[in-house]
């Protein structure tokens, strides 16, 4: 919003200079962005918010001024003398829409002299960086600048049959505008017609084949009020923005609407030579309700931490032209005025008071204890996952809770109880809380591939909805999907583990229960015997084209078992001695069980087992199963002997023979 400093010293006696001004403009809260010299006078920038329309008009900045500096508002001249033909004579006016145009008022000025603007005039417009075009033009865009009311003329003599209709816009209508622009208007469009066409886009921009050109010698003035909502999507969806539009999608003063209609006549009537009609066309829905709302004063006090003089709040108030209705005990009964419509709560009228008396003025505390918060479990378990995963490259994702009834959706590892279905869905398609995360990421690699991205490794952390005993329970997951081999991922999930300070014992069974999953391509993960989730290569019913692994894993369970408490023991000053052994079991032999028989053995220097490979071929016979694995012997005040290692291999594999019937494979 740009002002004229000259302009606005007619409205408020201002001593202040330009730069002062500014200075007392920001403290009140319109911020001065700028002071630019133009010839005599100044213009100044003001960076109005979307909550204060008022001070889109120079007599609303003049209030604020005349409030904070202790000056009186001067409002301009209205007053002018009109002739005794009735205005029902010329213009015959319907609003159709009135829930759109709440207000919609016309005055009818007759035989005007077009002409150029006074100096004077044009000189503040050009201040402002508003173009002068001719005498009633500039009239509309000057007590629009002035009061913050857009105003439109019409040539009357181009209206078809005189008449004034506000409607919604017919299918295959299109005006062009005063700018030149040919817009197609559609069914929630509202327009001014005539009886035959558009004549307006209402609250935006006027046509082309009514404005005032030179020859025209009769003018409708029009001012009006328009829902702003109604303005802005018009506005966007047409492409077409104006001064008229800015002010209109941010509210107008409903009742300024006539005394910026009766200022805009006086200036015609003195500038353009012309005949006023009596009366005025005046349609309106209903009254603006005012907003009475009370102030205390202990309120006030407490929330701005500064006693301030009731005299003082009440004046404050009666500069902002708000009319004090009862000042009893602690309270202050106020009505705010119509342009005010972000004022309608106590904390607005305190802030009201807080702005004016100064913010300077009111004292801080200094003594505000400022105590720093811990992170909780869930959130360091959290926050690990996802910066491990975002580092070896995963992208993580969010989808919604609620699904739809397909067969992909009602995947659940978790429990056999179905799922939760939503009473009164919002859409028929979509009734039902997930049981699983992998659905949802299985569906966004479907999107990704079928606009052309094949590999995608992905992650979510989010609640699934679990019935049990027959009530809703809420479990936080972590699912993974990855384009990689079984064996990579299930490397990363190890990894993962380890980063959360996972110490228990993991085992990986043979899981087969799920479609999914490839038969002998997924595992069910357990620590100390619990199920924490679940890894498998998705199956090829799913349609991927790429070797696609799925992972979905208990949250809750990790957050229990994990542990961010370091320890610190010494390294090993000597080094370890490694045996690389392969033995042959029968098929039905799994790995945990003779992870478990070696652990469980006790063997002194015994530090790690890893297992490496399996192999079936024409070495192994059928029905059996080699497993190679590597064992790591070492101690910390020695280096061992091959005999010390030897004894304590040959006891490992007495032990797994005699436990899950295993023979030293020798070839």
């Amino acid at each position: 919003m740009k002002i004229s400093y000259n302009w606005l010293k007619e409205y408020v006696y201002v001593s202040l200079s330009p730069e002062e001004l500014a200075d007392r403009l920001t403290n009140v809260g319109l911020v001065v962005a700028g002071i630019k010299s133009i010839e005599d006078d100044f213009c100044l920038d003001i960076e109005v918010t979307s909550n204060r329309p008022d001070c889109l008009g120079i007599i609303g900045v003049a209030r604020e001024v005349a409030a904070a500096v202790g000056g009186n508002l001067l409002f301009p001249e209205t007053q002018f003398v009109s002739t005794n033909a009735e205005i029902s004579k010329f213009i015959n006016i319907a609003v159709e829409e009135p829930i759109l145009c709440p207000r919609y008022t016309a005055r009818v000025i007759r035989h005007i002299a077009l002409a150029s603007s006074p100096e004077w005039m044009q000189k503040r417009l050009k201040c402002i960086g508003l173009r002068p075009v001719n005498n009633i033009v500039d009239i509309t865009n000057y007590v629009m600048m002035e009061t913050g009311q857009p105003l439109h003329a019409f040539d009357l003599d181009k209206l078809s049959d005189q008449k004034i209709v506000v409607r919604r816009a017919r299918s295959g209508e299109e005006i062009v505008a005063i700018n030149g622009a040919r817009r197609a208007l559609f069914h929630d469009m509202l327009v001014i017609a005539d009886s035959k066409r558009p004549v307006a886009i209402a609250g935006v921009m006027g046509g082309k084949e009514t404005e005032v050109s030179e020859s025209t010698r009769n003018i409708l003035l029009e001012c009006a009020q328009f829902e702003p909502r109604q303005v802005r999507r018009t506005s966007r969806a047409l492409g077409i923005a104006s001064d008229s539009s800015y002010r209109f999608e941010r509210g107008t003063d409903p009742e300024g609407i006539d005394r910026a209609s009766q200022r805009a006549v006086k200036l015609i009537k003195d500038y353009a030579d012309g005949e006023v009609v009596s009366g005025a066309m005046d349609i309106r829905s209903g009254r603006c309700e005012t907003k009475k709302i009370t102030l205390r004063m202990g309120r006030l006090q407490r929330v701005l931490g500064v006693e301030i003089r009731r005299d003082v709040v009440i004046d404050i108030f009666k500069k902002l032209q708000f009319n004090v209705l009862n000042d009893v005990d602690d309270f202050i009964d106020l009505e705010a005025p119509s342009f005010r419509g972000d004022v309608y709560r106590e904390i607005d009228l305190i802030e009201e008071v807080a702005r004016i008396y100064g913010y300077n003025n009111i004292p801080t505390k200094t003594s505000i204890n400022v105590r720093g918060s811990t992170k909780s479990k869930y959130e360091m378990v959290e926050d690990t996952i996802r910066q491990f995963l975002i580092g070896l490259g995963f992208y993580e994702v969010k989808t919604f809770s609620i699904v739809d009834v397909s067969l992909l959706q009602s995947v659940n590892l978790w429990s056999g109880e179905g799922s939760i279905d939503i009473a009164n869905p919002l859409r028929q398609e979509e009734s039902r809380l997930r049981t699983s995360l992998l659905p949802s990421l299985i569906r966004t690699k479907r999107y990704n591939a079928d606009h052309g991205t094949e590999q995608v490794n992905i992650f979510e952390i989010a609640k699934v909805y679990l019935v049990e005993n027959k009530l809703p329970k809420e479990k936080s997951g972590l699912s993974v999907l990855a384009d990689m081999d079984f064996f990579s991922i299930k490397g990363i999930v190890e990894s993962l583990f380890l980063n959360l300070g996972i110490t228990s014992k993991v085992e990986w069974a043979v899981f087969n229960e799920h479609r999914l999953f490839w038969d002998e391509r997924a595992a069910k993960i357990q620590i100390d015997g619990t199920t924490v989730g679940y890894l498998g290569e998705a199956n090829g019913e799913l349609g991927f084209k790429t070797t696609t692994c799925l992972v979905e894993l208990d949250l809750d369970l990790l957050i229990e078992k994990s542990n961010f408490s370091k320890k610190y023991q010494d390294l090993p000053q000597h080094p370890p001695v490694f045996r690389d052994l392969a033995i042959i079991v029968n098929e039905e032999v799994t790995w945990s069980s003779i992870e478990r028989c070696i652990t469980e053995t006790k063997v002194p220097f015994l530090k790690e087992v890893n297992y490496f490979d399996v192999y079936r071929g024409k070495q192994v016979p059928m029905g059996k199963k080699s497993i190679a694995f590597n064992l790591c012997f070492q101690t910390m005040d020695r280096t061992l002997t091959s005999e010390e290692v030897d004894s304590t291999q040959q006891i490992i594999l007495s032990t797994l023979d005699k436990v899950v019937g295993a023979e030293l494979r020798k070839t």
